[in-house]
This record gives C-alpha cells, structure tokens and sequence, in this order.
C-alpha cells in the first residue's frame, strides 16, 4: 500500500495535534499574546519567542515545533509571509523560529 506524502500526513496530523493539551495550550497563549505576536512579526523578531516561555513544555520535538509554528503562520494570516528562520538561546539549548515581514 503507498504512503501519503509528508504534506498529506502533516496535515491530518496537525489537525489531531490542535486538539491535544500542546495545540489547546499553544491556540489560547496565541490569542492572549495577539498584539505582542503581531509587534515581533512586524519588528522582524519570531513571533514564538513570545510565546516559548509559556509553552516551553511543549517546545523541543521538530513536530511540535513545526506544529507550533503552523499555528502562528495561521494566525498571523497572508499579512506577513516568512523570510528567514533566526535561532535564540534557551535555558536548555537553542530555538530557533520563523521571522516574517509584512506581505505588500
């Protein structure tokens, strides 16, 4: 039997994972943090430095990871489109996030 493409796997996957306690946690800390995630997209720093702290618990697997920051590129909607990746230091080793900057 062939095996979806990782998009197609990715996608069903990532609409499971919004469901479970990570995807739950990460959707209301976006929406409580909205302007502060909109002024680091719109100054060029990643917007899921704002939120790490509070979901660092989730923070550290690629999928979560990638999950996390599909969330983020969601909300923040066809206004800002990603231009880069930039990696930050953690108490428990480096992140990086993606950067963005506002679509014209």
């Amino acid at each position: 039997m062939p095996r979806l493409p990782m998009e197609a796997r990715m996608a069903f996957g990532y609409e499971n994972w919004k469901n479970t306690t990570a995807g739950i946690e990460t959707g209301c800390v976006i929406r409580l943090k909205a302007s502060e995630i909109i002024s680091a997209a719109q100054s060029g720093q990643p917007p899921v430095r704002v939120i790490a702290a509070d979901i660092r618990q989730h923070l550290g697997t690629q999928q979560n990871n990638a999950f996390i920051g599909r969330m983020i590129r969601e909300w923040l909607g066809p206004t800002f489109r990603v231009t880069g990746r930039e990696k930050w230091q953690r108490e428990d080793g480096t992140e990086s996030g993606a950067v963005y900057d506002q679509a014209a």
